[in-house]
């Protein structure tokens, strides 16, 4: 799920130059759409449209410029519908879940 990466993975992501938001879930989406909503007893669902701008410095810029070289003929082979999906992140988490 997305709300534990910036608690769980902080040290990394400001070891990585992750704008300071990111770090601790100070704002959960900083750019683009989407949407995480998280309980108080840690139950949550979160989905987000071009992911890829969440990622960090030149990885996720290469992986922006990657994709849209390649949307026109992805929506050729699968339909405009299924192409949305083709840069969509979604994720949910249930506690406990042991």
């Amino acid at each position: 799920d997305a709300y534990h990466v910036g608690w769980t993975h902080g040290a990394a992501l400001q070891a990585l130059g992750a704008k300071k938001d990111r770090i601790g879930n100070a704002h959960m989406f900083s750019e683009g759409p989407g949407y995480q909503a998280t309980t108080r007893l840690g139950h949550g669902l979160g989905s987000a449209f071009d992911p890829a701008a969440g990622l960090l410095g030149e990885v996720g810029k290469e992986m922006m410029e990657w994709q849209a070289q390649r949307r026109d003929l992805i929506e050729q082979r699968i339909g405009k519908l299924k192409a949305r999906l083709y840069r969509y992140h979604m994720n949910g988490t249930v506690f406990p879940n042991n």
